[in-house]
């Protein structure tokens, strides 16, 4: 499926839309979203890159470090601005626009959500269905398989030429949103794009290892307590894993060592939704939904007030960690029945 909330023509027209328009704008933020993964960090980085050759004043402001198997892409640019915790005054700066990719929510951005509300021109950049479109421009293509992919369609419109920089940010976001090109979203398209970025030299070896392989003793140990606490449900149908916070430091992991670990339910013979539940928060679960595609987990992820892909979904809920099992397998049946 195909949305472009404001421009009928498609995405390439709506892409020249907003190319023209930042051309025109000379302070910008750029923003991620939360819990950040190598789509949304490439997509901003590459856009940084590509606005500061146009001598714009860009920022990436951030309010998380970044995680430690996207340190490549963390290139040496001066635009990252992270916001320090308990310190909002960075956020009363005034900017011409503000630039959000890969979120399908505000409140994904956190506290940076509070830009919006003043924000003079929003241009918000996705592929995820459930976006709702809360820019002055806005690009939701679903059939891109990534944000970046997008993005390099959007560095191409402004007339940038690909850098190393740029390549290396928008390999790592189109690799990483594919599973290194083997999920269902992987197109020929993605593939034509990767090839051209491949072009700059980029350690493909050793980026893959960063970002699929690699693992810390706290995310070793998080692999054992997920075989040996994972449980089945609706005939072996759907696997659930529920970790507290106090689990994790027991384990001595981290939120980032959880990442990736909702595949180990969804990569059983059987299974077709797969349901990682983690303590952010005291009473509060960051759940990560995975599917083979025969359920549509955003539809899920919907009901509990997040969103996502068909295949790949996720939400935020509040509730004891005795509770969380029982509401996941609600908002399951509910969807399928």
């Amino acid at each position: 499926m195909l949305i472009c909330c404001e421009n009928k023509e498609g995405v390439a027209g709506q892409i020249s839309l907003i190319a023209e328009a930042l051309k025109t704008k000379g302070r910008i933020a750029v923003l991620s979203h939360n819990n950040a993964d190598g789509d949304t960090l490439g997509s901003c980085i590459a856009a940084c890159i590509a606005l500061q050759k146009l001598g714009k004043d860009v920022s990436m402001i951030y309010e998380e470090d970044f995680p430690e198997n996207m340190s490549d892409i963390r290139t040496g640019h001066d635009f990252y601005m992270l916001l320090p915790p308990g310190d909002d005054s960075a956020l009363e700066r005034k900017w011409d626009a503000i630039a959000v990719f890969d979120a399908a929510d505000p409140k994904l951005l956190g506290r940076r959500a509070k830009l919006l509300e003043k924000a003079e021109f929003v241009v918000n950049i996705d592929h995820h269905i459930s976006n709702y479109c809360f820019g002055d421009l806005n690009i939701v293509d679903a059939d891109a398989s990534s944000t970046a992919e997008i993005v390099y369609q959007l560095i191409e419109e402004l007339g940038v030429p690909l850098d190393h920089d740029m390549a290396l940010a928008i390999y790592a976001g189109i690799c990483t949103d594919t599973g290194g090109f083997s999920y269902s979203n992987t197109t020929a398209v993605c593939h034509e794009i990767a090839a051209r970025t491949l072009m700059f030299g980029i350690d493909v070896a050793n980026l893959r290892f960063k970002f699929f392989d690699a693992i810390s003793i706290g995310k070793l140990h998080c692999h054992g307590y997920v075989a040996n606490t994972l449980k089945l449900h609706e005939g072996g149908k759907c696997a659930i894993v529920v970790v507290s916070a106090a689990t994790l430091a027991e384990l001595g992991a981290t939120g980032e060592d959880c990442e990736g670990l909702v595949n180990i339910g969804r990569n059983i013979v059987g299974v077709k939704v797969s349901m990682f539940a983690r303590e952010v928060r005291p009473g509060e679960f960051r759940i990560n939904l995975r599917s083979r595609g025969d359920v549509d987990v955003s539809a899920i992820a919907r009901l509990l007030d997040g969103g996502g892909h068909r295949s790949a979904a996720g939400c935020t809920i509040k509730a004891a960690p005795s509770e969380v099992e029982a509401i996941l397998l609600g908002a399951l049946r509910e969807v399928c029945n």
